[in-house]
């Protein structure tokens, strides 16, 4: 695929079982074309290495591959672990994705000795021809924007560089050139807004996937990203970060796009190795979002968010003011939300209860003031959570 064809992206599948390739190929590119998806170029090979020397190739003829489908176990030959170590020194943009059977958290290990969770996903055996689809469809998408920004920075970093050394040779252009250089940051004002939607659309792809996993709960995280809005603002908080704030609980759960569908939508209690499992989410979300450059700490917003006052929270057992304050108010919200809505294994609370356990553990678990404004929205009727 060359770099002027937006309509098509190429995808390596890696797996030592050749149905599962067949398989790939019948998702990913159908007889029949589908409507409002884009194209994909399939490759298929059985082994790792042979899969290092397909990126090799690609590279050389300036023809990258946008997602990598690899399997963890593919015997006899070298482990996914280390093919998606080679396939990211090779070529960085490369989103991979480890395709496992396995029900342990070999994948969190994976990632911490990988050192490229910023690039690495999981999705568990056996997986949904949708599952799939998502996949390439979202990270293609954010393959193309990544390779956009960086083609627009190189264009713009030569111009700048244009524009002032035409300042320097004569003094004669400096009102025309003081000129263009306030246009050009008006044009990197515009395309930096542009860019930030398509990187909001790109991670909202994503968290809209683990959704779909999961119908009991989805909707949640926008629901809980409109009360932080709206509990920011009444605890007087400036429009920037009341915007940080929203974009952090608008994904505040991506990290559950590791978890297998079956334990997201359970009916029963979870066990306790199941409850771990959950509570990793947290630390997952900041490992996928800590390589992105916001203007607000979103990563460890995300890492933050089931932090307690008092020390009782996870991962890390912060306290007081050492929990971010975006962090203390996505907290609230979620408890609210998550206690109003039916889940799999209880049916709904109602928001009389949410509001009492705020209550109750106001100064204890959650921020005083946010308590009290999340108190004063409900009571006076300003918010109502959505279905």
């Amino acid at each position: 695929m060359s770099d002027s064809d937006n309509n098509c992206f190429r995808i390596l599948v890696v797996d030592d079982d050749s149905t599962i390739l067949d398989l790939y190929q019948r998702i990913l590119d159908p007889p029949t074309p589908l409507p409002f998806r884009p194209n994909f170029e399939i490759t298929c090979c059985c082994q790792g290495d042979d899969a290092v020397d397909k990126v090799k190739c690609s590279k050389a003829d300036n023809d990258p591959y946008a997602v990598v489908f690899l399997d963890l176990n593919m015997p006899p030959g070298p482990d996914g672990q280390w093919t998606a170590e080679q396939i990211h020194r090779l070529d960085p943009s490369i989103n991979i994705v480890v395709v496992t059977g396995y029900r342990t958290t070999l994948s969190a290990e994976v990632v911490n000795r990988a050192s490229i969770s910023d690039k690495l996903l999981y999705l568990q055996k056996p997986f949904h021809h949708q599952e799939i689809i998502q996949f390439a469809t979202a990270l293609s998408a954010k393959w193309k924007a990544e390779r956009q920004l960086l083609a627009l920075h190189s264009d713009l970093e030569a111009l700048v560089d244009k524009r002032t050394a035409e300042l320097v040779q004569s003094n004669k252009l400096l009102k025309i050139e003081v000129d263009n250089r306030k246009r050009m940051q008006l044009e990197i004002e515009h395309n930096f807004k542009n860019l930030k939607k398509v990187m909001n659309s790109t991670v909202q792809a994503i968290t809209t996937t683990i959704e779909k996993r999961d119908p009991y709960t989805s909707g949640h995280q926008q629901r809980v990203a409109d009360l932080s809005r709206t509990l920011a603002r009444s605890i007087g908080l400036s429009d920037n970060e009341v915007e940080g704030i929203y974009i952090a609980a608008a994904i505040h759960d991506i990290g559950k796009i590791s978890l297998p569908a079956e334990i997201l939508s359970k009916p029963v209690q979870l066990s306790d190795i199941e409850v771990s499992l959950i509570q990793a989410h947290s630390q997952t979300g900041y490992d996928i979002l800590k390589g992105i450059e916001f203007p607000w700490p979103i990563a460890e917003i995300v890492l933050q968010h089931h932090e307690r006052l008092d020390g009782s929270g996870y991962p890390r057992g912060l306290r007081g003011d050492n929990i971010l304050m975006a962090a203390r108010i996505i907290g609230v919200a979620d408890v609210v939300e998550t206690m109003a809505s039916h889940r799999p294994y209880r049916p709904s609370r109602g928001i009389d209860k949410a509001l009492e356990e705020i209550t109750q553990n106001k100064g204890v678990l959650y921020e005083p003031r946010v308590v009290e404004a999340c108190l004063n929205i409900f009571e006076n009727r300003e918010f109502q959570l959505s279905s």
